[in-house]
This record gives C-alpha cells, sequence and structure tokens, in this order.
C-alpha cells in the first residue's frame, strides 16, 4: 500500500552512507517522560544524529535534563503544538527528521532501521509501530490492545487510518508543512501528525511501517487521560472550518477492519477507548469553540 509518487515530485537524494537524521522534540514540563527519551535516543546503534528540543515555556526540570543529554539546540516556541513541529524542522539540515514525543521511547536499532528501510524502499516517510511502556492499569491495557487492532490493519491512508508516519526526507516534511495555513499552525496541537501527514501525502504516498520501533507511554488512569484529551480536543478546534474539517472528523470514526480474526478482543477494547477518549475529546473541542464565539 501506498507505494506510488503523486505527480512528478522527486525527494533530493540523501547522503546514502551515513545520512544525519535530526531528532525534534517539542516539550512542556516534560521532565516525567524526557529522561526515558533521551536515554533511548543516547543508546541508538545509529550515531549520526542530532536532537533539538522545541519547548513551550517549562517550569520544572525539563530543560536541565535536556542539556544533561547533551541537547545543545533548545528553541523556545510558546505557540500550538504544531507550530513547534514546524519551529524545530524549519532549520533543519538533515537528511531525515524525526518527529518525536517526549513520552516515547524508541528501541535501540530504530533509527538504524529505519535509515536502511528508507534507502532499500525508497520511502518518503515512515510509520513507527508502537506498543504501550510497561502496561499495568485497565487504561493502558485498553491503550495497547487498541494499538495491536490499528497495526494488524495497516490502514496507511490519511483519510481512513489512524497510524501516522514520524519519520521523514527532511525536503519531503518541510515541502509538507510549507502547505499548511499559517492560522492552523499557530493555533493547532492535538491534531499536528494528522495535518501534517495529509499534507506530505499530497507530495508523495511512499509510506512504510516499520515494526516494533518506540514504546508509548500512555495514561495510567482515567483522570490523566481525560485532561489529556481534553485539551487535545481543544487544541484541535483551530482546524475547524478549514480544508483539514472533513479529514479530522473521520478520525473520530471507529477503527477500520474490526473484529477480523484473532482481533475481537482487541475490537471490543478499542472500542471502549475510543468512546471513553471521545467525551474529553468533544469537550475540549465545543468548549474551544464557544468561546471562539463568545469573542466574536
Amino acid at each position: 500500500m501506498g507505494r506510488c509518487c503523486r505527480g512528478k515530485f522527486e525527494a533530493d537524494k540523501v547522503s546514502m552512507k551515513n545520512p544525519h537524521v535530526l531528532i525534534s522534540i517539542p516539550t512542556l514540563n516534560s521532565s516525567y517522560f524526557l529522561e526515558k527519551c533521551l536515554k533511548a535516543i543516547d543508546t541508538q546503534t545509529y550515531k549520526n544524529i542530532s536532537v533539538n528540543i522545541v519547548d513551550g515555556g517549562s517550569t520544572d526540570e525539563t530543560i536541565s535534563i535536556a542539556k544533561k543529554y547533551g541537547v545543545t539546540e533548545m528553541i523556545i516556541c510558546k505557540d500550538s503544538l504544531l507550530a513547534a513541529r514546524v519551529e524545530g524542522v524549519k532549520k533543519a539540515k538533515s537528511d531525515y527528521v524525526l518527529l518525536l514525543d517526549s513520552d516515547q521511547i524508541l528501541k535501540s536499532s530504530t533509527i538504524e532501521n529505519l535509515v536502511k528501510m528508507v534507502n532499500k524502499e525508497d520511502l518518503a516517510m515512515v510509520i513507527l509501530e508502537e506498543d504501550v511502556y510497561q502496561p499495568q492499569t485497565f487504561i493502558e491495557k485498553l491503550f495497547s490492545a487498541d494499538r495491536k487492532l490499528i497495526h494488524e490493519v495497516k490502514d496507511f491512508s490519511p483519510f481512513t487510518g489512524v497510524v501516522l508516519p514520524r519519520f521523514y526526507k527532511t525536503i519531503v516534511l518541510k515541502k509538507a508543512m510549507s502547505s499548511i495555513p499559517t492560522k492552523v499552525i499557530k493555533e493547532v496541537g492535538g491534531q499536528d501528525h494528522a495535518i501534517i501527514y495529509y499534507e506530505a501525502w499530497q507530495v508523495s504516498k511512499k509510506v512504510g511501517m516499520l515494526s516494533n520501533a518506540v514504546s508509548h507511554i500512555e495514561p495510567r488512569s482515567y483522570c490523566v487521560m481525560w485532561k489529556k484529551f481534553y485539551r487535545w480536543g481543544k487544541t484541535s478546534a483551530g482546524a475547524h472550518q478549514t480544508k483539514y474539517d472533513t479529514l479530522l472528523k473521520r478520525k473520530e470514526r471507529f477503527r477500520t477492519g474490526m473484529f477480523r480474526q484473532n482481533m475481537i478482543t482487541a475490537s471490543f477494547a478499542s472500542i471502549i477507548l475510543l468512546i471513553l477518549k471521545g467525551i474529553p475529546y468533544k469537550l475540549g473541542f465545543y468548549s474551544a469553540r464557544f468561546s471562539k464565539t463568545d469573542e466574536k
């Protein structure tokens, strides 16, 4: 799936022998996760890596942890999460960019495998298959089951699927980001990856997925999850009545390919999770919508 290239676009050739990979990480009071994230980067088998931190004004130990692990490029961006993504990539001189979150932990050979994969298969971008980091609580196990379902289905479409690339050829990523309206960049947080992927898909449909690539630290309780997805919904309202409106509405549907063989339990877990996430998401979304209406 997703092997044909759109139009006449041809990405610049990267340095095949030892390409440079930039890992860009947005942060905001991320000290609880960041050390695990940076430690995993520090132990990668592939070494031609640089890291930048795009911070939203942290008041905890985030910056000191970044310095501890040798991060020297730190950018301040107090706009949206999408704006932080754009700022992190804007001055990139690397061959590839990995858009990582501070609560993600790379497997030790992930970067090495990504570089080999894009070169061998001539890909423009790669989805990282995720598992949940040490799932113990009911909420974490729901996330884990949902991950298994979406990775089994392998729906790479930005319109119907929910798996999203994080590893891009820099030329493709910059071209994609240049097509996002400034207003959306300044306002959108929760749906940042979906919007970036939509624009990257217009540039090239050469996408693949790397298995066993990253662990994600998910919310351990419903209270934490509520806060996360309320904020996600609130920061997604900036995409309302834009070209992304229909795209994001499709993301709220139940997963494609549910109830296939060996996926019955995961399918029920996915439905429960979508409902539990959907309530705070919708409340946050409409809260932001109504507050904007009141301002007018």
